[in-house]
Formats: structure tokens, sequence, C-alpha cells
């Protein structure tokens, strides 16, 4: 492994690279940050050479991450929302802000949703901050009970049947389960689909370790169709389904609802089978806190309604 000389790697760059993974484009990148897409560029050659990693492939104009950029971008969006979070944090002591929620919510955040989001942390009054942390869904429930986060928005199967005592959810968004498909798959080219014409397709899915429940709701909706799934890939998150299905690997379970915005997938909703985005939060034992918390519920809820 090369020696890396961490003084030549600068916010920016990290920045930079981030921004690239969300909109997955360089020039979108570029324009967002009002740079030319040289630019942007050049910073991704300088950061691969200086960590000797290659963190982005090109496959027929689309901009794909790489196992080292999907585990960087983790790593260092976390980072660099910690490095804010510490600022805001101590600008909220100088100013008395009262207090700060942090919103835990997947990978694939529709652009639709992030409006919404928006529009309830811009509602919310001065004294309240909200921090938004981007991680696996399949983690959002042990990190909502472990309290490493307050709130998550998540799919339904995510939640346990029996609701915790401590703990508070609401349906933010009825959506029916869906298939998504590659449109390089002869599949896409049907007007609409039932789990049984899934029978010969390869299902991309999450791991059993990584999320137990999504294996069984696929088995179970399987063998309503009268046949056993069968697997192209186990993946550790959701935003590895979006670059199988770019490479069209398999085809995809997921909640219609969290899907991300991209013209080379079809969507498959299949009616009747409600899986519905969830929000849930963890109850503070403060009495203040909790009224501030319902704030939060509560702005979030009337952006989604």
């Amino acid at each position: 492994m090369k020696q890396i000389d961490l003084f030549n790697i600068k916010l920016n760059h990290i920045r930079i690279f981030l921004l690239a993974v969300e909109t997955g484009s360089f020039s979108k990148t570029a324009a967002e940050l009002h740079v030319t897409q040289p630019m942007v560029t050049k910073t991704i050659q300088t950061l691969e050479k200086e960590l000797d990693l290659i963190l982005f492939l090109r496959d027929k104009g689309k901009l794909l991450l790489t196992p080292a950029g999907r585990e960087l971008y983790v790593q260092w969006s976390n980072l660099l929302q910690y490095f804010e979070n510490s600022i805001e944090d101590a600008s909220s002591q100088q100013e008395g802000v009262m207090s700060r929620f942090v919103v835990g919510v997947g990978y694939l955040m529709p652009t639709d949703h992030l409006e919404r989001l928006r529009k309830a942390y811009r509602s919310l009054a001065e004294n309240i901050k909200v921090h938004f942390e981007s991680r696996p869904q399949s983690t959002a429930w042990d990190r909502l009970r472990n309290g490493e986060v307050d709130i998550i928005m998540v799919s339904g199967h995510i939640l346990p049947d029996e609701k915790p005592s401590d703990i508070d959810w609401c349906i933010l968004q009825e959506s029916d389960l869906a298939v998504f498909v590659s449109k390089e798959n002869p599949l896409s080219r049907k007007e609409e689909i039932t789990f049984a014409d899934l029978r010969e397709e390869e299902f991309i899915v999450f791991s059993s370790d990584t999320d137990s429940r999504y294996m069984q709701l696929l088995n179970h909706l399987s063998s309503e169709a009268g046949f056993t799934p069968r697997i192209s890939c186990y993946v550790p998150d959701e935003s590895s389904f979006a670059i199988n299905l770019w490479m069209n690997n398999g085809i995809v379970l997921a909640d219609q609802a969290m899907l991300m915005d991209d013209t080379g997938i079809k969507c498959f909703p299949l009616e009747g089978r409600g899986n519905h985005l969830y929000l849930a939060w963890r109850i503070p034992k403060e009495v203040q806190r909790r009224f501030e918390l319902k704030k939060v519920t509560d702005a979030i809820i009337e952006a989604f309604s």
C-alpha cells in the first residue's frame, strides 16, 4: 500500500468527490459548484493518484463508483458531516441553541424526498437544529435503538412487528413494493408484470446478515408465486443495488418510494403490496426535548402530506 501524505488531501477534494458520487456526473458536480468540468476531473484524478485508488469507472457514459470509492464515500460523508456538525454545535453553544436532532436516511434518496426534507428543515425555529446522516437502510433500526440517531426514514420491512415502548412511528408516504429492472433487460419491454413473471430472473439482494427481514420478504413473495428466487449477487447496501442494476447484473425488489432517479432503470410497481415509507423516532425522557422532537417530526410529516 502506498504511503499517504494526508496534508496533500484537502477538504475541497473530499467535497468534490462526495458531490460527484451523489450527482453521478462530473458535469453536474461542476455546475453545482460553479466551476469547470476539467477542474472537477483534475481534482478526482489528483485524489486517485494521491490515494493510489481507482474511485470511478465509466460505462456507456455513466459514472460508476468502484468498491474502493463506495467505501471512501461511506467513511468520508460521515467524516465531513461530523466536521460540519462540530462547527454547528460550537456555534449553537455560542448562540444558545436549545437542541440538535439527527435524522438517519438511506443512501438512495429521491430528489422529491430531499426537497420535502429541505422544506421541513426550513420551517423549524432557529433554536432547533437538525442534521442528516446517510447510512445503509438496513442499519437504521439498530442506530435508532442505540441512540446514534433520533429519527429514521425507512421502508416498512425494516421495522419490527411490535413497537417498543420507547419508540414511535407512522407512515410517512404510502407506496407499494416494486421490481426494478435495467432497460437492457428484455423484461423492461413489458408494460406490467406479476411476481410469477420473475421465475427465471436473478435477484440482486441484501445478504441475510445485512438485512434478514429483506430475504424473508423476498422468499415469501416468491413462495406465493410458486418458485424459489435465483440470486445473482449479495450486496451490503442499497447503493450497491443501483450499480448492479446499471450493469444489468439482475433485478431488484425494493420500495417504490425509495428509488433513485435514473432513466436507465424501469420500475414495475407491485400493486397491493404496500411496504410504505415510515418515519420512526426515539421518545426522549426529558419533557422539553420531547416537545422539540415533536416539532421536528410534525414538520417532516407535514412536508410529506
